[in-house]
């Protein structure tokens, strides 16, 4: 463990002894967050390994984050690996042939995604950029906040269904963004015994909070129709069309793009609302002039009547 903690100060102990220019700092990044982080503050020169789910035409080798081995990752000669996840006991493995890495899990909330985004500034040597890009999301993101009342609307965030049905509560990064937008998610408070922020959820539950929107972060085409899940096509969300599918790796990540996954929220929770709300003013203006028109036919026919008479 105190090879893992003293990991910064190596390095950057390297760095200045060694004369290692920025571009020469040799990093592996298993997780397409940290990656993203990376290529967004200009960084991606010193990759040599990435994970296999991000997207890039950069000429980086790929690697599969959830079975590539420590000794795999020796071959690239790193000076640092940046995980976020133990996937295959991989901590284990470097910690065994004595490679430098650092553990970056995935974020709770936006404090936690802020600090990661510095923190690999630093690594990199990027910290100017690094602040920079922090201080427009923070902007942009309160802007979103002081500038969106979404009133009592509800949200089911759903992450899997095929293996179970599981969701987001309030310690999952999602979780925490619905609560600063004033969004009630019906999950959460959800108990998650492995305390992921991911907890297990189930259909009758889905089904008593009847929800009004239901957002799917998860790439599950098999069950993409919700409305023949049994006893869902009565929901709120679904008889209203009030589903939608993010972007898997948006959804997923906590880097430069939580900034586009709250916009993405904002967007499609706040345009249905207006929606909604324009539809309601709609039926009101109708019933208003329905209750017009018949009122002035029934004094034209009740005058009329006492004419006759």
């Amino acid at each position: 463990m105190k090879f893992k903690l003293s990991i910064l100060v190596a390095i950057f102990t390297m760095c200045t002894s060694s004369n290692v220019n920025t571009s020469e700092l040799k990093i592996v990044s298993l997780s397409t967050t940290h990656t993203e982080i990376i290529d967004s503050l200009g960084a991606a020169e010193n990759l040599v390994g990435i994970d296999s789910f991000y997207q890039t035409d950069l000429p980086i080798e790929r690697v599969d984050a959830y079975t590539v081995t420590a000794e795999d990752l020796k071959l690239l000669n790193p000076d640092l690996v940046v995980v976020a996840f133990d996937f295959n006991n991989i901590i284990e493995g470097l910690e065994k042939n004595k490679i430098n890495y650092i553990v970056l899990p995935p974020a709770k909330n936006l404090e936690e995604v802020y600090f990661q985004i510095q923190k690999v500034g630093e690594i990199v040597q990027k910290e100017q950029a690094a602040t920079s890009i922090v201080e427009n999301m923070k902007s942009k993101i309160d802007s979103l906040i002081k500038n969106n009342d979404f009133g009592d609307v509800s949200v089911f965030h759903e992450i899997g269904y095929s293996y179970g049905l599981y969701t987001v509560n309030q310690d999952a990064l999602i979780g925490n963004i619905y609560n600063i937008l004033g969004i009630n998610n019906i999950a959460n408070l959800e108990e998650d015994i492995y305390g992921s922020g991911y907890p297990e959820f189930t259909d009758e539950k889905v089904i008593e909070a009847n929800p009004d929107f239901i957002i799917v972060g998860h790439s599950d085409y098999l069950n993409k129709d919700l409305s023949t899940r049994p006893e869902w096509n009565n929901l709120k969300a679904v008889s209203s069309g009030n589903i939608y599918f993010l972007d898997e790796n948006l959804a997923n990540n906590w880097g430069t793009t939580t900034l586009q996954l709250v916009e993405n929220i904002v967007l499609t929770i706040g345009e249905s609302n207006k929606k909604t709300e324009i539809q309601i003013s709609y039926l009101l203006v109708s019933i208003l002039a329905f209750m017009f028109i018949f009122n002035f036919g029934f004094k034209r026919i009740n005058r009329r009547t006492k004419e006759k008479v």
